[in-house]
């Protein structure tokens, strides 16, 4: 069985879940920035959030791979992997903010779009244990 074919039980959250919470909080940070402030500001939010989600996404991506497989074969390359892309990530997000091409405080929203669908994805999942029975 591959890591995503699990069946998920009530109480459990996904990576695909969160994913799903991820973009959905984009969308909708993004439309408040566009309605609250400016198409600036949007863009800033909408440029912090996808730099986010698509890291996340890269990181499940290796994170799958690395517990498929044997961990001693693929955990060095997983490290290499990380530190890359982390290294990336800051540069990018270093040369947005020096340019001004992005406003920051925006920028920071977007970007905590994934922590924001993690703890909405527990928050659901919580519900889910705790809710009474019918």
């Amino acid at each position: 069985m591959v890591a995503g074919d699990f069946k998920e039980a009530p109480g459990e959250v996904s990576l695909g879940k969160v994913m799903l919470f991820n973009w959905l909080l984009l969308v909708v940070l993004t439309g408040l920035g566009w309605l609250g402030y400016s198409g600036f500001h949007a863009l800033s939010v909408f440029i912090g959030g996808a730099i986010a989600n698509v890291s996340f996404l890269f990181l499940k991506r290796d994170l799958l791979r690395l517990l498929s497989g044997p961990l001693e074969a693929v955990k060095p390359l997983f490290f290499m992997r990380y530190y890359l892309r982390l290294s990336v990530v800051v540069g990018v997000l270093f040369l947005l903010v020096r340019y001004r091409l992005v406003h920051p405080i925006a920028l920071l929203a977007g970007l905590s779009t994934v922590l924001l669908g993690i703890g909405l994805a527990v928050m659901v999942a919580a519900r889910s244990i705790y809710s009474p029975k019918s």
